[in-house]
């Protein structure tokens, strides 16, 4: 985990000269990236379509991983498994299923024009902002259940029964006990989430065309056709601490402290 990080800090300081790497150590690529108007516009870009992503994937997962452990008694276990099924598949795999879904010619238009909605096939569903996040949403969502249904699984049934004993609604129960105890896990889930989302390049450059293009997608051509590591690994670099600094803010306000009344 060390070597590759430490290896990409240290080539973020080199600089790049014709597509010779010079080792004259600088923050000249700092400088260019973060001056850079292009960089600035991607970089909300990406934040924005990373957090909504994970954000969706929470509001998605965490209801259904309460559902699992709830309500599917001895059949939660396959429930859950079920549910992670998609990590099973390659995920080149999964982002080209929602191509064939949002496609020209995919299902979505199939069914559209089918039922007289549209006259002839769109081609708004796919390439755009709104095409990524949905997709990183669907990419998203296993990760943050696995980390909900974990943290909710290791409630006590006995602080549920101990809750109605005192006369609590279930409503009350779920704020005061379930949402507090399982808030960390859920919190773990949604920085994985977001971290996967905010450095992904598979989306951008399958469904999302120029409109959805990321900070990843930038990264790639560094490294490949400009042939200008440097540059590329500084970008890589300020990914990496934005995603650090988010992840502390999400930690500050996600930690769970006892209460005596």
């Amino acid at each position: 985990v060390l070597a590759p990080n430490l290896y990409l800090i240290v080539n973020s300081l080199w600089r790049n000269r014709l597509g010779t790497v010079i080792r004259d150590f600088s923050l000249y690529n700092y400088d260019r990236a973060f001056t850079s108007e292009v960089f600035q516009v991607l970089f909300v870009r990406t934040f924005l379509i990373a957090a909504i992503a994970s954000v969706g994937a929470t509001l998605v997962a965490y209801p259904a991983a309460y559902l699992v452990v709830r309500r599917f008694g001895r059949w939660k276990l396959t429930a859950a498994m079920l549910v992670m099924v998609p990590l099973w598949v390659s995920y080149l795999m999964r982002v080209f299923a929602w191509r064939i879904i949002l496609g020209e010619r995919g299902i979505l238009n199939g069914i559209l024009t089918s039922l007289g909605i549209l006259d002839k096939a769109s081609e708004a569903f796919l390439y755009s902002k709104g095409t990524v996040t949905l997709t990183l949403t669907y990419i998203v969502i296993p990760y943050v259940f696995l980390a909900a249904y974990t943290s909710l699984e290791r409630i006590p049934e006995n602080l549920y029964e101990a809750s109605a004993d005192c006369g609590g609604s279930p409503l009350q129960t779920f704020w005061h006990i379930v949402w507090p105890l399982s808030r960390p896990g859920v919190a773990i889930g949604f920085a994985i989430g977001f971290a996967l989302a905010f450095g992904d390049y598979i989306s951008p450059a399958m469904v999302g065309g120029m409109e959805g293009t990321m900070l990843g997608s930038i990264i790639i051509q560094q490294f490949g056709i400009a042939n200008n590591w440097p540059y590329g690994a500084a970008i890589g670099v300020s990914i990496m601490l934005s995603v650090f600094l988010f992840l502390a803010i999400v930690s500050l306000f996600s930690r769970t402290e006892a209460r005596f009344e």
